[in-house]
């Protein structure tokens, strides 16, 4: 008997007395066998995956905003329009002073010079006054003659009368006017008439050399010196009435259906001053007096004539003299002229109005509507509209870069709606399905893992046992 031992490697190749494989070829065996299951579940599991992986929820597309636009609520008030214009300031009364004699011009009396405010009737120059207080006595005294002539020449006529009558002869009537002496007394009479004019020539000479104020006004400006020899008709100080001047304003004609008259209708058109030179808030206000017949020089505007009283502000209290501006003439001033408000019309700012006199109205259901309006006035910042709208409706006073009948707006006032529209709440539900269901799925995937790992530690184990047994 060989009792020599065994290697390890010879018993371990040997094959078992049965003929079946060792214990170890059985373990190695089925330790590839489940490599190859592990292997062939994960594969499995990664194009499960790879299918049926979660993704993001898919929402229907939605629909573009509506544009959102600024609006005006439209309704008929008594209207009318602001006129504006701009004009010239002239005088009502603007005189030259001249004189009605010649002679030598006295000293100017005080306060007489340019600027200074004078009154009717006050004394503006005079002229020397010895010639004519000479004259004036001259003519006194040949009237003075005259008369003593005609009162001799009725002393006269007594006396013819008397010897006509005595001598009793009936003469013709040419002889008897001769007789009487009728001739000479018409003479005496017209000599008597001549040196009493002669005489009032000559005490109106006199009181002319004094010049007076013909009204209440200021002197612009003084023309000649004192002491000057003057011929009559010389121009000595030109004077402005200071009650009244005028402003000559340039409208359009289409301006004057709005405008009342005070020559015409009794009471003006009320029109508000101002003036680029005056501090600022400070104005005068006027009256639409008349319109003249004529347009302006290059025949396109209509001369309306504004009437402003006490222009200089003189006759105002000192308080209020700080705040009123004095006219002067020759100045520019703007004219704001606001007609009384008697037609039922529709104002709109001037950015409602579209080319060919239409405007866009957004309807009720928010929809662009363009509407064609009879325009009654169009100014520089609004416009009045007589028909074409109805009380109530929206007019639209944005600028939109691409415009189409029926487009779909909104009004900025407007609150946007929160409601979901049904295409969006059948999107988010859609969604929400779709989360669940993946979640769902991947559960069911974690539990099929967590069987497949259980199952795969059975077979371990059972391998393990059988060959523990076997050896």
């Amino acid at each position: 008997m060989d009792h020599s031992p065994e290697t390890p490697a010879s018993s371990s190749a040997s094959p078992a007395p049965d003929g079946r494989p060792a214990p170890s070829s059985r373990r190695l065996i089925w330790m590839r066998l489940l490599a190859l299951i592990i292997l062939a579940l994960a594969i499995a599991l990664a194009a499960w995956w790879m299918n049926h992986r979660p993704g993001a929820p898919k929402r229907a597309p939605s629909e573009a905003p509506a544009p959102t636009v600024e609006v005006v609520t439209v309704s008929h008030a008594a209207n009318a329009p602001t006129l504006e214009g701009f004009g010239r300031v002239i005088a009502d009364r603007q005189t030259t002073v001249s004189t009605r004699v010649s002679g030598q011009l006295a000293p100017f009396p005080e306060g007489i010079e340019a600027g200074r405010e004078v009154r009717e009737n006050q004394l503006l120059a005079s002229l020397d006054q010895l010639d004519y207080q000479l004259a004036l006595r001259q003519a006194e005294a040949d009237l003075a003659t005259a008369e003593a002539s005609l009162a001799s020449e009725k002393g006269e006529q007594i006396r013819a009368a008397s010897e006509y009558k005595t001598f009793g002869r009936n003469l013709p009537a040419a002889q008897k006017a001769l007789v009487l002496r009728e001739p000479q007394l018409k003479s005496a009479q017209a000599a008597v008439e001549s040196a009493r004019a002669s005489r009032d020539q000559a005490r109106l000479n006199l009181a002319r050399t004094e010049i007076r104020a013909p009204y209440d006004g200021l002197i612009s400006e003084r023309l000649v010196g004192e002491g000057s020899d003057l011929n009559a008709f010389t121009d000595l100080l030109t004077l402005v009435a200071t009650d009244r001047f005028w402003v000559r304003l340039n409208l359009p004609q289409a301006d004057m259906e709005w405008l009342s008259t005070h020559a015409r209708d009794g009471q003006g058109t009320p029109v508000l001053l101002s003036s680029k030179a005056w501090p600022d808030g400070q104005h005068r206000r006027g009256e639409v007096w008349s319109v003249l017949p004529s347009l302006e020089d290059n025949g396109l505007l209509t001369q309306v004539m504004v009437a402003v009283e006490d222009p200089l502000a003189l006759n105002v209290s000192e308080e209020a003299r700080a705040s009123t501006p004095a006219l002067r003439i020759g100045d520019v001033v703007e004219a704001t002229l606001t007609p009384q408000r008697t037609a039922s019309l529709i104002e709109l700012p001037i950015s409602a109005l579209r080319s060919g006199q239409r405007v866009w109205v957004l309807t009720q259901d928010g929809h662009l509507e363009k509407r064609s309006v009879g325009v009654r006035h169009l100014g520089n910042d609004t416009l009045l509209v007589a028909d074409g709208l109805v009380d109530g409706e929206r007019v639209i006073t944005s600028s939109l870069s691409s415009v189409e009948a029926g487009m779909a707006l909104r009004a900025r006032d407007d609150a946007p709606t929160s409601t979901p529209t049904p295409t969006a709440q059948a999107a988010d539900a859609k969604a929400t399905d779709d989360k669940t269901t993946a979640g769902d799925k991947s559960t069911a995937t974690v539990e099929k893992d967590t069987a497949a790992g259980d199952k795969n530690a059975k077979v371990a184990d059972q391998n393990t046992t059988t060959a523990g047994s076997d050896s």
